[in-house]
């Protein structure tokens, strides 16, 4: 999955270039909330589970497309394959075996055709996080103030999340998964 440029088009590559500096020349008129684009890659998949955000592809022509470099997948793959694993393992609980789940997360990974279900789910939570990172914190903000209020609230929204780390909490989640 993370062997290649990863390629975004219509809005969430125009998200994508209001979330993260990236390439752009440094503006001191504007802020963004990430510096590269594998950041935005890091964090919209789980904000995209926890908000239970799905989205497909926008293939809107008229945007310009956005990329993610193979070079910084490649020197961020340990998190990278986590955040996948994590992903595809937890989703679909409901309409998709355990088995089915862990095949996907870890066995099919030199297979694309049987990857390729695992990888439509990592990328339609990556796109759901990218629209509600967009929302959130670049949408309608207009002033560096508003920059700042818009990060304050959303950190804030995303502490309410449940995210104990004691052990008991992990092994409830963990049953609560299936593992």
């Amino acid at each position: 999955m993370f062997d290649k440029n990863v390629v975004f088009t219509g809005k969430h590559a125009e998200y994508l270039r209001a979330l993260a500096q990236g390439s752009s020349k440094p503006d001191p008129n504007h802020d963004w909330p990430f510096k590269m684009n594998y950041q935005v890659l890091m964090a919209a998949p789980v904000i995209g589970f926890l908000y239970h955000r799905f989205s497909s592809k926008d293939n809107d022509k008229n945007i310009q497309e956005n990329k993610i470099f193979v070079e910084q997948l490649i020197n961020n793959i340990d998190q990278l394959e986590l955040i996948y694993r994590t992903i595809v393992l937890l989703a679909q609980q409901d309409s998709v075996s355990l088995d089915e789940r862990m095949n996907r997360a870890f066995r099919y990974d030199r297979d694309e055709e049987k990857r390729s279900k695992g990888d439509e789910i990592f990328k339609g939570y990556v796109r759901g996080g990218i629209e509600v990172l967009y929302e959130q914190l670049i949408q309608g903000a207009e002033t560096k103030s508003d920059d700042i209020q818009r990060l304050q609230d959303f950190v804030v929204l995303c502490g309410q999340f449940e995210h104990e780390d004691d052990p008991e909490c992990i092994y409830k989640f963990c049953r609560e998964a299936g593992i």
